[in-house]
């Protein structure tokens, strides 16, 4: 069938066919782009360790959802609606709000000779 068509509607149909590629590879480029920046913006508003563990927890057991989740909070972080992020805030939004099973490590910390150390180091002598 190709072999019937003229030379000239080959190239257009070529030309056509690359332009249409180079915009949905663009669109794919943009996206991640945006995901990038939008990760970006989310982080610096996190501001305790368990804000940022649970939010790459997120990010490690439920990727397809990720970049809806930097979505929602990018947006109520737009709005006004919460100015900083921290592990209790995510904790409720994530598991209340938007179903999403995630539950920070436990850590039992004890203090020996004045530094805070792991329940493994204060039982050793």
């Amino acid at each position: 069938m190709s072999e019937d068509l003229p030379d000239s509607l080959k190239l257009k149909i070529l030309k056509k066919w690359i332009s249409e590629s180079g915009k949905s590879f663009a669109a794919k480029e943009s996206s991640s782009k945006s995901t990038v920046d939008l990760e970006r913006i989310v982080y610096s508003k996190i501001v305790d360790d368990r804000g940022l563990e649970l939010i790459k927890k997120v990010k490690q057991l439920y990727p397809e959802i990720y970049p809806t989740v930097l979505t929602i909070l990018h947006d109520l972080i737009n709005k006004g609606v919460v100015n900083e992020l921290d592990g209790y805030t995510l904790y409720v939004l994530f598991n209340k709000y938007l179903n999403i099973p995630v539950k920070p490590d436990i850590r039992i910390r004890f203090v020996k000779r004045g530094k805070e150390v792991d329940f493994k180091e204060y039982l050793e002598k």
